[in-house]
């Protein structure tokens, strides 16, 4: 099927496929915490018949540097680009902390028809890195709701607040040896203490 592929730079940095003629069908795909365009899913989507978008939702311009209080409202604004591109049926495909995104969107959005949530969560954690104000501390929600940050499960309350609790003590265990696994490089600035007590993650990208 033949597609087109629109590169985006306003109101985000993203990447929009979908078949020549259109498609009733839209699809928003939202990476994880990688932070990345997902162009060769919209790409496959669009050749399967469905417009396709996403998009940079923290780290650019004018966006939080990390997942730190990321307004929902930034896909709500990518579904009104896809509606106005002619699609009525909607559905989105989330990894990760794009699958978190995904089902929260979707239970404050009714144009979202379905969600596709891989490796989802079924809590809203806290931050993974700084928010607009550059800050990672205080601990905060990774995302907002007309202006207000969604209710977020505290890793303290199950680690301890000092995380020196048993289950503290568990996480940490894991952190380190999976850190002891992954490639050289990729554990440059990896603090687990810090991980444990709520600071910056230790996390695979997705």
């Amino acid at each position: 099927m033949e597609i087109i592929v629109d590169m985006l730079t306003t109101p985000w940095e993203g990447v929009l496929a979908e078949p020549v003629g259109g498609s009733a069908v839209g699809v928003l795909v939202l990476a994880g915490s990688s932070g990345r365009i997902e162009t060769h899913r919209c790409d496959l989507l669009a050749r399967a018949g469905m417009a396709a978008l996403s998009l940079r939702w923290f780290g650019g311009a004018g966006q939080p540097g990390g997942i730190c209080e990321v307004p929902l409202e930034t896909f709500t604004k990518a579904i009104d680009l896809l509606q106005a591109k002619g699609v009525d049926r909607i559905g989105v495909l989330g990894a990760s902390k794009g699958a978190e995104a995904a089902l929260l969107l979707a239970a404050g959005d009714p144009r979202i028809d379905a969600v596709v949530a891989l490796s989802p969560t079924s809590l809203v954690w806290g931050n993974l890195g700084p928010g607009l104000d550059g800050k990672s501390h205080p601990y905060r929600s990774c995302w907002t709701w007309r202006g207000e940050p969604r209710p977020v499960r505290s890793v303290r309350r199950r680690l301890g607040a000092d995380g020196t609790g048993r289950r503290a003590r568990r996480l940490r265990a894991a952190l380190r040896t999976q850190s002891a696994h992954l490639p050289r490089g990729r554990t440059a600035g990896l603090d687990t203490d810090r991980a444990v007590r709520g600071g910056t993650s230790a996390r695979g990208r997705r």
